[in-house]
């Protein structure tokens, strides 16, 4: 299990991962062009909002399963126990997106503006509803890295070729939405296709409300934290557009996406690395896995600071030079999200939610108080160095936790020890 093949494979998979991320990201580079030419700006806007809408859907039925339920698969044993697990998990992600079915009919009936677009809104929460039941983190848990990475490429493929050839101007505003959302709900058909009639990896059973139940109070810590990212990803733009330039709002906006983009293709590959961190006696996989991803973190980061430079002016032209600096500190920062990533993988291996949800809330907390004092004093340079300071919070707050737990443990180790040789003295004693 620990051995140089298992390292290599680990590495294989991380790679091949990446790699599938990596081609996804073709779809929004083809479709959000294609979609300001055949659309126009004004309804493009209103794709963009409706999306957005929808996303919070998305996020909130999520509700942090791809983790529990990747570390729970990855810990069954038999097809019974993963099928238990797969369909607990679909039907309480069912459950939170009927509440969330509910409150957004509501208001769309409310908000005026989203009364002539509830027919895009009822068929992009259906796809959130299909999306809902694509079991990624089945497919990781069995170690189908490859797979994974084939159905998240192909239906990104097949949904992009419906978007070219069917919309051709405003009217067909709801196809546009759809197909936006169709690669999540494309790769829930073809996975549940092979778990269920190809592999017989899983089966469709019946569950019960405490198993439902159970699955949602496993997860909720998680879905707390995932909220938590959320809130400080948000703030600093938010920030910015009420007191600074739209100009700082351009330039911090262009840094959070070279930002983003490094961290969408290692959170996949930190997920699938969980089921290994979360195995019995790991240890020497763990520290594979470890190293390897604050090097690449470490590696991508020292590539922005040291490449925004030349790439801001050439990609994004002279006028975001004011671009530069925020990508460098963005560099920066995900440097140290490296450390914090890896301690966050580790936590959630050792099923620690809770210590999670909590460390990113003081984080969040951090963020916020720091980001509009930061903005006055330095616009976008300030909004990057606020998230400087609180992933470094962040990093420190779970080394801290991490020393703490050894310190513990030599304690008791010692402990042990001691009552063991006192033990042996009575022995020897003859007592």
């Amino acid at each position: 299990m620990n051995g140089p093949d298992s390292r290599r494979r680990a590495g294989t998979d991380a790679v091949t991962i990446a790699l599938g991320y990596l081609t996804s990201f073709a779809y929004p580079l083809v479709s959000l062009p294609f979609l300001a030419r055949v659309l126009g700006v004004a309804d493009l806007g209103v794709v963009m909002l409706l999306l957005a809408v929808l996303q919070v859907v998305i996020h909130v039925t999520d509700f942090g399963f791809s983790i529990s339920a990747l570390r729970r698969a990855s810990l069954a044993r038999t097809v019974a126990e993963r099928s238990q697990v797969l369909m607990e998990t679909v039907w309480a992600k069912t459950l939170i997106w009927l509440v969330c079915t509910v409150v957004m009919i509501a208001v769309t009936l409310v908000v005026p503006g989203l009364h002539e677009h509830a027919g895009a809104m009822m068929l992009g929460l259906l796809l959130v509803l299909a999306g809902a039941w694509y079991p990624g983190w089945m497919l990781q848990a069995m170690g189908r890295m490859l797979t994974f990475a084939l159905v998240m490429s192909l239906s990104r493929i097949i949904a992009l070729g419906g978007l070219l050839l069917t919309v051709r101007d405003p009217a067909h505003m709801d196809l546009a939405v759809a197909w936006q959302l169709a690669p999540q709900a494309l790769a829930a058909v073809i996975t549940w296709w092979l778990l269920v009639r190809v592999w017989g990896s899983a089966r469709v059973v019946w569950v019960t409300r405490l198993g439902v139940t159970t699955a949602l109070r496993d997860s909720a810590p998680l879905f707390v934290s995932n909220a938590t990212v959320v809130v400080t990803a948000s703030t600093s733009s938010l920030a910015l557009g009420a007191f600074a330039a739209p100009s700082q709002v351009a330039f911090f906006g262009a840094a959070e996406r070279f930002g983003n983009a490094v961290r969408g293709v290692m959170r996949g590959v930190v997920d699938a690395m969980l089921p290994r961190m979360a195995a019995g006696n790991v240890a020497g996989m763990r520290r594979f896995v470890s190293l390897g991803v604050v090097a690449a973190y470490g590696t991508a980061g020292a590539c922005l600071a040291i490449g925004a430079g030349w790439v801001i002016p050439w990609y994004l032209g002279a006028d975001m030079v004011g671009a530069i600096w925020p990508t460098r500190l963005v560099g920066v920062m995900i440097m140290i999200a490296g450390i914090t990533t890896v301690l966050t993988l580790h936590a959630n291996a050792e099923h620690r939610y809770g210590l999670v949800a909590r460390l990113t809330a003081i984080g969040a907390v951090v963020h916020v108080a720091l980001c509009i004092p930061a903005v006055l004093w330095a616009g976008a340079v300030g909004a990057t160095l606020a998230l400087i300071v609180t992933e470094t919070v962040m990093a420190t707050l779970f080394l801290h936790d991490l020393l703490r737990r050894r310190s513990a443990g030599a304690r008791g180790a010692q402990a042990g020890a001691d009552a063991h040789g006192r033990r042996a003295r009575r022995v020897d004693l003859g007592i």
